[in-house]
């Protein structure tokens, strides 16, 4: 089968793939599921993401999940950038995603000082903080790592906290006095690991289900995958896809949502949504004119989110 969209039609199948159209009652879990993972550098923002998409929750709510629940779990993860994840899906996401982004660092981290034999040193020092102390924040690790002699101050802090992220040592935990935490992330979800036989498979088609009609080059973009991979991922689960063409461009959209578009064709397409700072249907592509027109997108994102 190959459709032919609309861009008002590709836009609608956008906003039911992302849970804009129809806003659920599901719990805070099944919302970061549900559209794969939420961005979540913008306190504000990873919030009204989950918002938007449903009805009811509130702040402490999200709050609730990722501290007591602790059913989502916020970390760098793809394109190294914070995430909220399910706490189902963090850990093999980061064995896929993780060593692309160390990798793509690797110069930055080299131009700091950051050589692998002292991140291995500042990791050993922040498990034996975190394990004796519990949570710390920035500033407090920092000077657990000045005490021993190791880079303390500027962009150093951050690009090692990342680092340890992204391997799967650290996420984030509660917020303490306005400012966040960091847990050692097998403390904090236990031991719970989850492997599965194609990451990069599974990790596309939970892609192509919350961002459809999307492209492997969007794909690669929202995950940081090399292209080679990402395209790889999209073409493993070739046959559980309908290719669609939109303004002249070859998408992809899961079968489950071939039936959506008879039920978009009775719907006038009249709702508002107001979305917050870094929200995924803005975010999730590399090309964003059909969800902002070209005239108008440094206006709705001009930089930083």
């Amino acid at each position: 089968m190959n459709l032919s969209l609309s861009a008002n039609e590709a836009r609608g199948l956008r906003l039911r793939s992302q849970h804009l159209a129809e806003r659920s009652a599901a719990d805070v879990g099944d919302v970061v599921r549900g559209i794969a993972a939420v961005q979540a550098q913008d306190a504000v923002g990873e919030v009204l993401a989950v918002r938007v998409r449903t009805t009811g929750l509130t702040v402490r709510d999200v709050e609730h999940a990722r501290v007591e629940e602790r059913s989502i779990v916020r970390t760098w993860a793809m394109r190294g950038t914070m995430h909220l994840l399910a706490a189902t899906d963090v850990r093999w996401v980061l064995r896929l995603v993780g060593p692309f982004m160390v990798r793509k660092a690797k110069r930055r981290r080299q131009e700091l000082g950051l050589t692998d034999d002292v991140y291995r040193r500042a990791v050993r020092v922040l498990r034996r903080a975190l394990e004796d102390d519990g949570a710390l924040n920035r500033r407090q690790i920092a000077e657990r790592w000045a005490a021993q002699g190791l880079p303390s101050e500027g962009q150093a802090v951050p690009y090692l906290l990342n680092w340890a992220s992204l391997e799967g040592v650290i996420c984030f935990g509660a917020t303490v006095d306005g400012k966040a935490t960091h847990v050692l992330l097998d403390s904090w979800l236990g031991d719970d690991s989850h492997d599965l036989p194609d990451s990069a498979a599974e990790l596309a088609r939970r892609y192509v289900s919350a961002y459809a009609p999307t492209t492997p080059e969007d794909f690669g973009m929202w995950s940081g995958l090399p292209t080679r991979e990402a395209r790889r991922a999209i073409e493993t689960i070739g046959d559980e896809l309908e290719c669609v063409e939109a303004e002249g461009t070859r998408m992809w959209i899961p079968e489950s949502h071939v039936g959506l578009l008879d039920k978009m064709r009775g719907d006038d397409g009249t709702r508002v949504r107001m979305l917050g700072p870094f929200d995924p249907y803005l975010l999730g592509y590399r090309v964003r004119d059909l969800g902002v027109a070209p005239e108008l997108l440094k206006r709705v994102h001009p930089g930083g989110g």
